[in-house]
């Protein structure tokens, strides 16, 4: 709840010291500043990337901050009931469970074990799903940085073209008031749209990204290990292991989440370990 109420609270207290600011100017010259900095970014934008990404990083936004940070303890408790199903119960039983599952990826590796693949084709399969997931969000990112890049540029813009407009009506004391007036609030919300909305939406995806990565790689692992007739127990132990940051007061972690403090938090590093297993 704390960190819903923070951020509103910020952007409340911020919107109205920057209201004051824009008070003292006229309404014609904030919506200029508005125009030039917003379509210049958004013309730029869908000129450099195709329309259906656009699309896509509107719902990833959404997603984002609709949802509280992801619950990997659920998604190990479906693994693990899964495997008890498996070697209890059989293929036929699997199957009919797969189809009350609601995660697509974790869906298809079931669908996968219980079609017969081998545990390689199964693992190449999923990795290829999985490097297209990060692919499409390394788009949005990049889309979303390119505006952050933008915004403060097209911000100078405005302040070039109210400089000209200044130098233009040197004779008229009033219009050299408007043309530095545009230059100034230009600069201001080039530089508000970039700091305030799109680098928190870029920091929020970015986040929402290693926390859907860390998921899939979760699945990949329980996958493999379920087409293997792994012990139950074994799989959910090594899968809080391989997220030991996320348990810390599990003490049978409390070595992984020292370790992980040392480095970046990044994509979990099963996936190499399984590269190398395949390397021929």
């Amino acid at each position: 709840m704390l960190q819903k109420i923070l951020p509103v609270s910020g952007i409340l207290v911020f919107a109205i010291l920057s209201g004051t600011v824009t008070d003292l100017s006229s309404i014609s010259a904030n919506i200029k500043s508005n125009l030039i900095v917003l379509t210049g970014t958004l013309t730029c934008c869908i000129i450099s990337y195709p329309p259906s990404l656009f699309t896509a990083l509107f719902e990833s936004i959404c997603r984002a901050f609709s949802k509280e940070k992801k619950d990997f303890s659920q998604i190990i408790d479906e693994i693990e009931n899964l495997s008890i199903i498996k070697r209890s119960k059989g293929d036929m039983a699997l199957d009919a469970e797969s189809k009350k599952i609601d995660n697509d990826f974790l869906k298809m590796g079931v669908e996968m074990v219980v079609d017969g693949y081998d545990r390689y084709t199964i693992f190449k399969t999923l990795e290829r799903r999985y490097d297209s997931f990060l692919s499409a969000r390394r788009s949005q990112a990049e889309l979303v940085n390119t505006m952050v890049k933008l915004m403060p540029v097209f911000g100078f813009v405005g302040t070039i073209i109210g400089l000209i407009n200044v130098l233009h009506h040197m004779g008229s004391p009033e219009m050299i008031g408007k043309g530095v007036a545009m230059a100034l609030l230009t600069t201001f919300y080039g530089l508000l749209y970039a700091n305030v909305l799109a680098l928190p939406m870029s920091k929020k995806i970015t986040e929402q990204t290693r926390q859907d990565s860390i998921e899939l790689a979760l699945i990949i692992e329980g996958i493999l290990d379920i087409s293997e007739n792994v012990n139950s127990k074994l799989i959910r132990y090594r899968l809080r292991y391989c997220i030991g940051e996320f348990f810390e007061d599990d003490s049978t972690c409390a070595g992984v989440a020292v370790n992980r403090q040392k480095n970046p938090k990044e994509v979990p590093e099963m996936k190499l370990s399984l590269e190398k297993e395949y390397v021929r």
